[in-house]
């Protein structure tokens, strides 16, 4: 399986690339299609196929959705968990997403300050003034084709669904989402949200050393960067 390619929905993978491996923790590059927990409805989990893998329990730090790929971190014990946690709630851990959308940003960068609220069945909108927590979404246009743009996006608050329902708001949905795309209230037909965790950097929480991952790009956002290069944009 390569890296950041998405899975089949039945389909379970053999290995998971690893990043960075360190005593405390791992960074997985997560592939599309792969829920990170076990649920009901008794499909191959991350969770799961980790603890096949590695003969041991995963301490999930934080959630991909099923449709992101890309960078996981999973620390090994409880109490590295409760280390990351603590980089989290304050903000010490920086992250940045490829977005593959519909149309044009407008404008072409910017901060999406909106506040989200959780709506039906799993989905969650865009809060009413005054109401809701408070989200904030930092993004760039990479590159532009007719239709679809290459974005960049930094969440600066940790909400599900944020940059989802943040680039919906700005009115430009990720291509293949099912819950706010132009595919809503339809089942998606591709494993592949075409969101991927890009890039982290933090200050590790046991050396102390500064970490800067980055996981290899899925193919939809290389052919996108490589269009960017090629008209000198990036």
């Amino acid at each position: 399986m390569c890296p950041s390619q998405p899975l089949s929905e039945c389909s379970a993978p053999d290995r998971l690339p690893v990043l960075l491996e360190t005593d405390g923790y791992r960074i997985l590059d997560k592939p599309a299609g792969l829920s990170v927990l076990k649920d009901n409805t008794g499909r191959v989990s991350l969770d799961t196929v980790y603890q096949s893998l590695f003969n041991e329990r995963p301490y999930i730090v934080h959630r991909l959705d099923k449709g992101t790929s890309g960078i996981l971190i999973v620390a090994r014990t409880p109490q590295v968990r409760t280390l990351f946690n603590r980089l989290f709630a304050q903000g010490e851990i920086a992250k940045t997403y490829l977005a593959l959308v519909e149309r044009e940003a407008s404008p072409p960068e910017g901060t999406i300050d909106q506040p989200l609220a959780e709506g039906r069945k799993g989905r969650f909108k865009i809060a009413s003034p005054g109401t809701g927590l408070p989200s904030r979404t930092d993004y760039r246009t990479i590159h532009s084709t007719p239709g679809q743009s290459l974005l960049e996006c930094r969440p600066l608050t940790g909400r599900t669904h944020q940059i989802r329902v943040h680039l919906a708001w700005l009115g430009c949905p990720l291509v293949r989402d099912p819950l706010y795309g132009r595919r809503r209230g339809r089942p998606s037909l591709e494993p592949d949200l075409t969101l991927h965790s890009w890039k982290v950097m933090f200050k590790d929480p046991i050396s102390g050393e500064e970490r800067n991952i980055e996981s290899p790009l899925p193919e939809w956002a290389l052919e996108m960067m490589l269009q960017a290069a090629g008209s000198g944009r990036e």
